[in-house]
């Protein structure tokens, strides 16, 4: 084999680059070519990602730790809210910080580029008053019906700086059709 490459080289030389180059090109473009579906079915083109196709309903639940002090603190939340095609994002949260629950209100701002990866910067407010502001670092995936994302900041209102490690899962959500009740 090793010797009918190298004849392969010498004698077609261009012939030899083209299916180097197919065979290294092959099982990247496959993952461009298709998306993977949560459901099981068939995989199907994949979806540019954009404003647009991020835009609607969703909810989320974020887990793991925030570490205010040399002690990490668990936090956990659930959370529902609306990103817009404009980018302009609003919701509500319940969230459980060291086991102390709060409801809180999101409002922020996203962006999302078309490799799918986007960011949300979303203050929290409790009373009207901003309590923190978090930036979540998002990969949309699923034909943009899911997102992962990692909060990279999280700031307080007085501009503390609060190191977390705190990772969100989200889905979009679908309004029932009359039909299927």
């Amino acid at each position: 084999m090793k010797h009918a490459i190298t004849r392969l080289i010498r004698t077609r030389p261009t012939v030899a680059m083209l299916a180097m180059g197919m065979l290294w090109m092959g099982p990247t473009q496959g993952l461009y070519a298709q998306a993977e579906r949560s459901d099981g079915g068939e995989s199907s083109p994949s979806i540019a990602c954009s404003a647009a196709a991020v835009a609607g309903e969703w909810a989320y639940t974020e887990t793991g730790s925030v570490i205010p002090a040399s002690v990490a603190v668990p936090f956990a939340a659930v959370a529902r809210y609306t990103l817009d095609p404009g980018g302009d994002l609003s919701g509500t949260a319940t969230r459980s910080s060291g086991g102390t629950v709060a409801n809180v209100t999101l409002k922020g701002t996203g962006t999302v580029n078309p490799d799918c990866t986007g960011t949300l910067t979303v203050g929290v407010y409790a009373s009207g008053s901003l309590v923190r502001t978090a930036t979540f670092d998002v990969v949309y995936v699923d034909g943009t019906r899911e997102a992962r994302a990692i909060i990279a900041s999280l700031v307080l209102a007085n501009g503390t700086i609060v190191p977390s490690v705190l990772t969100v899962d989200a889905k979009k959500v679908f309004e029932r059709r009359l039909n299927e009740r």
